[in-house]
């Protein structure tokens, strides 16, 4: 059997498992990506104060334990073990790559050190989201207590 399919069979039983054990996202059929573009931000400047006021829809409060999500591996600082980097839903969404415009990315703080991965590895993931609702910020969001599920 190819290392592909066995990668495929772990993702796809550890997504089975997952579901079984109630994961809203999951079983709702959404990924952790769709559940994210939900949140709005409305700027809003009244004479000299600005702020960022943020909806978090209903589906995604219902979701941030156990929130499980997929994407690309991307470093924050080298290190030999990893306790906090970016996750982004497709490599060219990186914040640090010198496009001029980039797609959601989300802060990730692991439970325990991992060992480093390449940049850009496709990995899923499983942590606490934790909802930010400062209105000095448009940062909405960031993962932690999350530990490794797949990598290839």
């Amino acid at each position: 059997m190819s290392k592909w399919k066995r990668q495929t069979r772990r993702i796809t039983a550890t997504l089975a498992i997952l579901i079984s054990l109630g994961c809203p996202a999951l079983a709702a059929g959404q990924n952790g990506w769709d559940l994210l573009r939900l949140v709005t931000i409305t700027e809003v400047v009244e004479n000299d104060h600005w702020r960022a006021d943020k909806e978090f829809p209903q589906a995604l409060l219902n979701a941030t334990d156990d929130f499980v999500i997929e994407g690309f591996y991307v470093p924050i600082v080298p290190q030999a073990y990893v306790t906090s980097f970016l996750l982004v839903e497709d490599p060219a969404d990186c914040p640090f790559c010198g496009w001029n415009s980039y797609g959601p990315s989300l802060e990730v703080a692991m439970k325990s050190p991992m060992p480093d991965l390449q940049e850009f590895t496709h990995i899923a993931i499983q942590g606490q989201l934790e909802l930010i609702e400062d209105p000095e910020t448009y940062m909405a969001y960031r993962l932690h207590d999350a530990v490794l599920l797949t990598s290839r």
